[in-house]
């Protein structure tokens, strides 16, 4: 099997979203002529259909269905080289995500610490959601992130900087309320 393009990918991918050439080609910004050609040249690199086509109905095949994620996973690694390229660019810059009023002491200090530094790096915080931070670090979107436990420790470095207690909260009158601890 030839190289496939990330073009044909970005076609593919939009076809399988869509389940619909015609959408697919104006999602593209294309006609959807180029399109059907493109995914047709696609398949014959493989030597598979991925899709189903009929005049009402497009549906993914086996293949299509396992080329689905494998596109997904292309286009983050694409999106991480791109962000971390982005960055290499701008070394002057750190950025710190966490989650809102979370720490907000702890960030505080890491940022004036970071701004005490000689030559300090521009320091950005991003503002993130429930579970974004560990994405943000992976995808090269932030350089350091206040992260909660859990989380997959793997591919990061570590340095726990705060603990404390775990609360679980109850409706009034729910039959553990009651109980000094759980």
């Amino acid at each position: 099997m030839t190289d496939l393009e990330l073009r044909e990918l970005r076609f593919f991918h939009a076809v399988a979203e869509e389940l619909n050439f015609s959408r697919a080609a104006e999602r593209l910004g294309m006609a959807q002529p180029p399109l059907s050609r493109a995914i047709r040249q696609l398949e014959r690199r493989p030597g598979v259909e991925l899709f189903e086509r009929s005049n009402r109905h497009v549906a993914l095949t086996d293949a299509g269905l396992a080329l689905m994620p494998e596109a997904e996973r292309v286009f983050a690694a694409v999106a991480v080289a791109v962000a971390r390229t982005r960055q290499a660019g701008m070394p002057d810059q750190l950025t710190i995500t966490a989650k809102p009023a979370v720490a907000t002491d702890l960030l505080r200090e890491i940022v004036t610490a970071f701004r005490d530094l000689p030559g300090a790096p521009l320091v950005q915080v991003v503002v993130s959601g429930y579970g974004q931070q560990e994405a943000m670090l992976r995808d090269g979107r932030a350089d350091l992130a206040l992260l909660g436990s859990p989380h997959e420790e793997e591919g990061l470095e570590l340095e726990p900087l705060i603990s404390g207690p775990r609360v679980a909260a109850l409706p009034i009158g729910h039959e553990l309320a009651g109980r000094p601890g759980l």
